[in-house]
């Protein structure tokens, strides 16, 4: 097996961008989803500032990201904008430039952060086309915060730190749902376009499950064979040196997130909906019946390792009968996931 595709989210739930290579940290991958969008918080939540996700706002599929050849500066574009179309901000800004910005508290599924504002130029930028105010912000503090997925592990798993050359790295992460990364692949892929009517089955699926990492399984891998991987070992062509260890830490819950149409801002037609159309089979969280899953939620190390498309791909545990780590053991179901859902 092997990486096809590597994403990386600047903003939390806008568009990715779409990299050959992307460095990891002990937060996920490199600029992955430091920056959210918020709704300033009032007296109904507390002082908490509600943050803004896809699952509820389909526009947000329209703006578009990219970045200049030195990786430092980000454009944002909303793609059916006839003026203000575009908004460039610092990929990372400096921490001069933030040591006046007004702090926020922000709350994701149970657990807080610390968010720095851009200010008001990009506020009204965001604001003008979503039609309420928004605020973006930049992740601050210690610039991670823990996973709230820690309650939804199996119980084998004592601590989020991944084990690499005999020493344990921590694991938290930026402004992502629940965990450092997201892994899908191909087979599952493929499944999943061919419940989609025939003219629809060109369409880059993909882009609505929103991972970090796309493995191609070639003919090693059933459909859904993920949902049974505990370990994996990435191994680099241009590095032979390097090889990254990945903990498959849940089944991703899915959200109606995957009904967006990304053309066009708003919900697909019945017929590619794809949250009905895997709900039919994919049901397999007895904890959430109603839920279907698609990917793995993982976390990975060393930091400073970089992942390229093309890497080597190996499965070097996968979860047993028993619902632990097995070298040896078959691909089964397991049902530790809980409702968090990607953005």
């Amino acid at each position: 097996m092997k990486i096809q595709r590597i994403f990386i989210y600047p903003v939390k739930s806008l568009r990715p961008l779409e990299v050959s290579a992307a460095e990891i940290t002990n937060e996920g991958l490199r600029f992955d989803r430091q920056y959210v969008l918020i709704k300033p918080p009032t007296g109904d939540n507390h002082g908490l500032a509600e943050h803004i996700t896809i699952k509820s706002y389909f526009e947000l599929g329209l703006f578009h990201t990219a970045v200049d050849r030195s990786w430092s500066k980000l454009t944002i574009t909303q793609t059916q904008a006839e003026a203000n179309r575009s908004i460039v901000i610092p990929l990372t800004p400096s921490p001069l430039s933030l040591m006046q910005a007004q702090s926020f508290q922000v709350s994701i599924f149970g657990t807080k952060a610390t968010g720095l504002d851009m200010g008001e130029v990009v506020a009204q930028y965001f604001s003008h086309h979503l039609k309420f105010p928004v605020r973006l912000l930049y992740i601050g503090g210690s610039g991670q915060r823990e996973i709230p997925g820690s309650v939804y592990m199996p119980k084998h798993y004592t601590a989020l730190s991944v084990s690499v050359n005999d020493k344990f790295q921590p694991q938290r992460l930026r402004f992502a749902d629940a965990a450092p990364l997201l892994l899908t692949t191909t087979a599952s892929e493929e499944d999943a376009r061919r419940r989609l009517p025939p003219i629809a089955r060109t369409e880059d699926i993909i882009i609505r499950f929103r991972p970090n990492v796309h493995v191609d399984t070639g003919d090693e891998q059933e459909p859904y064979g993920e949902d049974g991987w505990s370990m994996l070992s990435i191994r680099s062509q241009a590095d032979r040196e390097q090889e990254v260890s990945v903990r498959c830490l849940f089944r991703t819950v899915r959200c109606l997130s995957l009904n967006a149409d990304l053309s066009k801002g708003g919900m697909i037609a019945t017929n590619r909906q794809l949250y009905g159309l895997l709900a039919k089979d994919r049901r397999v969280n007895e904890n959430f019946p109603n839920k279907p899953v698609f990917g793995q939620y993982a976390c990975a190390g060393p930091s400073g390792a970089v992942l390229r498309v093309g890497d080597e791909v190996e499965v070097t545990e996968r979860i047993s009968r028993t619902g632990t780590p097995s070298s040896q053991s078959p691909i089964t179901p397991v049902t530790s996931n809980g409702p968090i859902t990607p953005t």
